[in-house]
């Protein structure tokens, strides 16, 4: 899996276009942003990858980038 796709499934469970994200988007400092789309993050990560990720590891997380190694570093451990 790669970081694309992942910005193209974070993209969709956040209702916003792919071509306006990337790896270093500071996810959390876009206008649309809210606990709704944390939500629908966590529910994309557990539907999409199989993975559960914590409001913690969206808290901590500051990039779309730093949340798909936490995504990743968790596909590897399960």
């Amino acid at each position: 899996m790669s970081i694309e796709t992942f910005i193209d499934k974070f993209s969709f469970a956040i209702e916003t276009s792919p071509e306006t994200l990337s790896a270093d988007t500071e996810y959390k400092a876009l206008d649309i942003w809210d606990s709704l789309n944390a939500l629908s993050v966590i529910a994309m990560a557990d539907a999409d990858f199989n993975v559960a990720i914590s409001g913690q590891d969206v808290e901590q997380s500051r990039t779309i980038g730093d949340l798909w190694q936490i995504v990743r570093a968790k596909m590897v451990t399960t």
